[in-house]
C-alpha cells in the first residue's frame, strides 16, 4: 500500500513515522510539549500492536522537525461476547508556533481515514473535555471509576493471614493473564489482554503489578497494580480470587499508609465492593469518548447480541420492523423470527410534532450512551428531553438496549 502524503500547510507534510530520524522527532516534540516523551518512545519502539503507519506526523520539510504528531493504538474490546476492534487516538500533540493552523484536524481526518481502511468497529480517545466532539465524539463509558478509603477504616485482624504480595516478573504472566480475565466475568464491556500485553507492561513501561500468593499453597490468588499518590495509595486495577485475599490486600496496604486507599474500578470489582462496604467515597469522574465510524455496520455486527437478548427475553419469535430515528436519519431494524435479518438506513423521516418519527426518537450521542449500555433510556431523558419512543415499543427497546457493566483498561 503506498504511504499516505499530504501537504497541509506552507512547508508542512502530513506522513506516517518512516524511521529511527522520523521516531527521534515523534519522540522529541511529545517531550518538549506535554513531558510524555518516555511514552512515546515506548510506545514506537515497543508496543507489541503498533507499527510505524500507526504513527503521524507533520514535518516542516525546511527544518525536518516534526511540529505535530497523532497515533493510532489498536485493542480488541469484548462487547457481550462480540470482539470489537478498536482504535485509540493518542499522542495528539502540536507545538505552540504551529497551533491554530488545522493541524490536529488533518490529522485526525486522516486517524479517520485509517479506521475505515482498516475496518475498525469503535475509536476511543480520553481528552480535553468537550473539544473532541466536534470531530464526531460523544462521551459514553466511565473512564477510571475512583473510589477514596481512609486507610484506618480497614478493620485490623489478630491472626495472621495466608496471604502475601510480591513484585511481578515475567514468569508470572499466565497467571496474571487468566486473573485478569476472571476478575472480567461479571463485565459485559472491557479490553482484552494476552500474554505478550503483559509482557510489554511488565517489561517495558515498569508497570508496578503486584502478585498476591497464598503463603499456604504458593498459588497465585490475585494480583494489583498499585502506585503512590503523595501520601496516598492508588490501585490502578486489580483482579482477586476471592473476599479473603481482598481484606487482606487492604490490610497490608493500611500498615503502608497513613492517608487513603484509593481503588479504580467498576462497580462489580471485588476490591471497590470491600472499600464501598467501609464507606469509601467516589469523586465525580470522567468519561470515554467514542465514536462509530457506522452505526448500520456495528448494529449489523452485533446482530448475534440482540438475537441472543431476544431469546432470554423469551421473544425468540418477534418479527417487526424497528425504526431508530436520529431526527436528521433514521435507520430500521428488521428482525424475522428472533434473527436480525437486515439494518440499513432510509434517509431522513419527520419527526416533528404530530409526526410518526418511528419506534424510538433519540438524539446520535445519547443513542451511543444507550447502545453501550451506559445509562437506561430512563436515564437518559433528564439531559435529552427530546428522546421519544413509542410506548408499544418500549419493552423491546428495554431488551435489546438494558444497563451493562464496562471497565476500559487501556495502559500503555
Amino acid at each position: 500500500m503506498k504511504e499516505h502524503e499530504e501537504i497541509v500547510g506552507d512547508g508542512l507534510l502530513l506522513r506516517s513515522v518512516r524511521g529511527e530520524a522520523d521516531m527521534a522527532r515523534f519522540i522529541a516534540l511529545n517531550a518538549a510539549v506535554t513531558d510524555e516523551g518516555a511514552i512515546a518512545d515506548r510506545l514506537l519502539r515497543h508496543h507489541p500492536s503498533t507499527s510505524h503507519a500507526d504513527y503521524l506526523l507533520v514535518e516542516n520539510e525546511r527544518t525536518g522537525e516534526a511540529v505535530s504528531t497523532t497515533c493510532l493504538i489498536p485493542w480488541q474490546c469484548h462487547f457481550d461476547g462480540i470482539v470489537l476492534q478498536t482504535a485509540m487516538l493518542e499522542m495528539v500533540v502540536t507545538h505552540p508556533n504551529y497551533r491554530q493552523r488545522g493541524l490536529v484536524r488533518n490529522q485526525i481526518n486522516r486517524f479517520h481515514q485509517m479506521v475505515d481502511e482498516r475496518g475498525y468497529d469503535l475509536s476511543i480517545i480520553q481528552g480535553i473535555p468537550y473539544y473532541y466532539r466536534q470531530y464526531g465524539y460523544a462521551y459514553g463509558l466511565d473512564h477510571t471509576p475512583l473510589a477514596l478509603l481512609p486507610a484506618w477504616r480497614v478493620p485490623d485482624r489478630t491472626d495472621a493471614e495466608p496471604f502475601a504480595m510480591r513484585p511481578a516478573t515475567l514468569a508470572d504472566v499466565e497467571s496474571l493473564t487468566e486473573l485478569h480475565d476472571s476478575s472480567l466475568v461479571e463485565h459485559q464491556l472491557y479490553v482484552q489482554r494476552d500474554p505478550a500485553y503483559w509482557r510489554y507492561l511488565l517489561q517495558h513501561k515498569g508497570y508496578p503489578v503486584r502478585v498476591v500468593e497464598n503463603t499456604r499453597t504458593g498459588r497465585a490468588v490475585g494480583y494489583l497494580c498499585l502506585s503512590a499518590q503523595g501520601q496516598h495509595l492508588r490501585i490502578h486495577e486489580n483482579g482477586l480470587a476471592d473476599d479473603a485475599a481482598g481484606w487482606a490486600v487492604l490490610r497490608q496496604l493500611k500498615a503502608e499508609t497513613s492517608g487513603e486507599i484509593q481503588v479504580v474500578g467498576s462497580s462489580v470489582n471485588r476490591l471497590m465492593r470491600l472499600v464501598r462496604s467501609l464507606g469509601s467515597q467516589s469523586p465525580a469522574g470522567d468519561q470515554w469518548l467514542l465514536r462509530l465510524p457506522n452505526t448500520v455496520d456495528f448494529l449489523r455486527k452485533i446482530a448475534p447480541v440482540l438475537e441472543r437478548r431476544l431469546i432470554q427475553a423469551g421473544w425468540a419469535d418477534l418479527t417487526t420492523d424497528l425504526y431508530i430515528n436520529f431526527f436528521r436519519h433514521a435507520i430500521v431494524l428488521r428482525f424475522e423470527e428472533g434473527s436480525l435479518q437486515e439494518v440499513h438506513s432510509v434517509g431522513f423521516v419527520d419527526a416533528s410534532m404530530g409526526a410518526d418519527g418511528g419506534d424510538l426518537c433519540i438524539p446520535p450521542d445519547a443513542f451511543l450512551r444507550l447502545l453501550f449500555g451506559y445509562r437506561t433510556l430512563d436515564e437518559l431523558q433528564d439531559a435529552w428531553p427530546d428522546i421519544r419512543q413509542k410506548p408499544s415499543s418500549r419493552p423491546l427497546l428495554d431488551v435489546l438496549f438494558p444497563r451493562l457493566i464496562g471497565h476500559i483498561l487501556m495502559p500503555y
